[in-house]
């Protein structure tokens, strides 16, 4: 086992050769942990020190397995029965509250990096959060969204769900029974109805209830459908005093006489307003500098209503404020609005100035030109080199990004916006903060099942709804690489450790299966290949086209979504 997991841990790292790798080296060397490598042909049982050690200044801290306990200041670390060569990595563990079930399964997901392999994510199950239920999606079968089970005691309803129809099948009886969709959000727009395309013997009702009501609380009527010979449509007007964003059940109850029924179609409607912006980033500044024809004609190509250019800095301000008034009033003739961009993070580039300075120099810009030469605001991108890196805790991850927005928004004179990664969390203290440093947002997604794509940024619209701030949503058209997902299951031992440290929890990934660590043991199971067509639409112009128009038919139901943007347009060199 450790030949085979070394062999091919280095033939990662060398090239990123070969189809049948093991999960092993899905950890190592990814550049946010410390890579622990040896030649030994099996594990020394010795002893060894986990440690979490301050950053060298030029990163995060660090996690790490040594040999002799760390003599660094500030570090802490803990003792393990085995000996330090033994190990091919270590990372945080996903964050998890003190009263989290133990996991079962352990699932890390990885590409290739500058560095070797770039771990994206590492999922625990079952979850260590409560997750929000998800979001019925208008213009969508609710089917889709909630999975449906029969309601009842044992024999009242019987429920089929192999063909294209779900079928109800009903005894006589006084007892409620007959179908239930999980628990699900009904989103915060106005004037939805639920479309049934049914046939029923009898009159079934559908109901709305809220879990975790008081028992013997009465389901509240929506309507009830009519008994119908042949498929009948009916439209369900859900009232306006509904809660919205709170988890629901939806129902058909059978009637006290029994009966069949058969759904075709259940589907939740909406007004639908498609935004007509697009838009999309200019990262290299020599693009629109050196050739603004051709960025005018991309632009033209695909209906980009608005760009987000990088600006050059230099120790006075903006380097060519004439070169950039030019480009904007001439995008301005083209109906392009402009925008700045600054990436957050990123500021160890000598091109790129701190934050706060560069928004003092943009607003300075601004005073100083024309309106058709103006900067119409300035977005903030979520650094580019952490957008798909794993985090161990996205809220402090978020929370940090605000931060260094929040002192912006006085200094700019303009909107200020953000660009941040789908995995970024929205609850409640999180949310609040967005909508107090942002006045708009355009979230990023790196999926491209559209199904996935909905429910990534379901509750962003909501928030921006709620809140009154316009969302953009941004499909990746960059090229990617093609990645991995393993999965380690539970074990008296196993390759992966998931150890108690230091508040949190480390995952320590071995070079073969050991027992007696203290922690929980992990088996490896499978490794699935991740296409990177399930992440981009990169060389695929005519599905992002589709997937744009089909997600306009869905999403534009809700109020706050402002339009979508194409990640990755302009990535190429000029």
């Amino acid at each position: 086992m450790f030949l085979l997991a070394l062999g091919r841990l280095i033939s990662l790292i060398s090239g990123w050769a070969g189809r049948n790798r093991t999960a092993a080296p899905v950890f190592a060397s990814m550049l946010t942990v410390s890579l622990l490598l040896s030649t030994g042909t099996s594990p020394a049982w010795g002893g060894s020190f986990l440690a979490h050690c301050p950053g060298d200044g030029g990163g995060g801290d660090r996690l790490t397995v040594t040999a002799a306990a760390p003599a660094q200041p500030g570090c802490r670390s803990l003792a393990m029965p085995i000996d330090a060569e033994s190990v091919l990595a270590v990372l945080p563990a996903p964050r998890r509250p003190a009263n989290a079930p133990e996991p079962e399964t352990v699932a890390i997901m990885g590409v290739p990096g500058q560095s070797g392999f770039d771990i994206r994510e590492v999922t625990v199950a079952p979850v260590s959060f409560a997750t929000p239920a998800p979001y019925f999606v208008p213009g969508i079968d609710l089917r889709a969204v909630a999975s449906v089970g029969p309601l009842g005691p044992l024999g009242r309803a019987t429920l089929d769900r192999s063909g294209d129809d779900t079928t109800l099948d009903c005894t006589a009886g006084t007892e409620p029974a007959g179908l239930a969709f999980s628990t699900a959000r009904v989103p915060p727009i106005p004037g939805m109805a639920i479309r049934v395309v049914h046939t029923a013997e009898h009159n079934f009702r559908v109901v709305v209830a809220t879990p975790g009501a008081p028992a013997g609380g009465e389901p509240r009527l929506l309507a009830k459908l009519r008994a119908a010979d042949s498929a009948t449509e009916a439209y369900l007007p859900l009232p306006p005093d509904l809660p919205a964003d709170t988890p629901l059940d939806i129902e058909v109850l059978c009637p006290a006489t029994g009966g069949h029924l058969s759904l075709s179609e259940i589907v939740l409607e909406a007004k639908t307003t498609v935004p007509p912006e697009r838009s999309s980033w200019v990262r290299d500044p020599r693009r629109w500098l050196e050739n603004p024809a051709d960025v005018f004609t991309r632009a033209q190509r695909w209906g980009l209503t608005r760009l987000y250019i990088r600006i050059p800095m230099s120790d006075r301000g903006l380097a060519d404020p004439q070169a950039l008034a030019g480009f904007v009033t001439a995008a301005s003739s083209h109906d392009i609005a402009v925008w700045a961009l600054l990436s957050e993070g990123d500021t160890g580039d000598s091109e790129r100035a701190p934050l706060l300075r560069s928004a003092a120099a943009l607003a300075d810009y601004n005073a100083a030109v024309p309106p058709d030469a103006q900067i119409k605001g300035t977005e903030v991108e979520y650094a580019p080199s952490r957008l798909w890196r794993y985090s161990a805790d996205p809220g402090a991850e978020a929370r940090a990004f605000l931060d260094r927005l929040q002192p912006l928004r006085p200094v700019l004179g303009m909107p200020l916006a953000a660009a941040i990664p789908a995995w970024f969390p929205t609850d409640a203290s999180i949310a609040e903060r967005l909508a107090s440093v942002l006045d708009a947002m355009t979230v990023i997604t790196d999926r491209t099942e559209l199904i996935d794509i909905r429910r990534s940024v379901g509750r962003f619209l909501a928030w921006g709804t709620r809140r009154g701030r316009p969302v953009e949503v941004a499909l990746e058209a960059a090229p990617l690489a093609d990645g991995e997902r393993g999965r380690y299951e539970r074990a008296e031992a196993g390759e992966l450790w998931l150890i108690p440290f230091d508040g949190g929890g480390a995952l320590v990934l071995l070079k073969e299966s050991a027992a007696n660590l203290p922690g929980l043991a992990f088996h490896q199971e499978e490794v699935a290949p991740v296409p990177a067509a399930t992440r981009s639409f990169a060389g695929r112009p005519a599905e992002l086209r589709e997937a744009i128009n089909s997600l306009g038919r869905t999403l534009g139901a809700w109020p706050s979504l402002s339009g979508f943007a194409f990640h990755g347009f302009f990535q190429k060199p000029p």
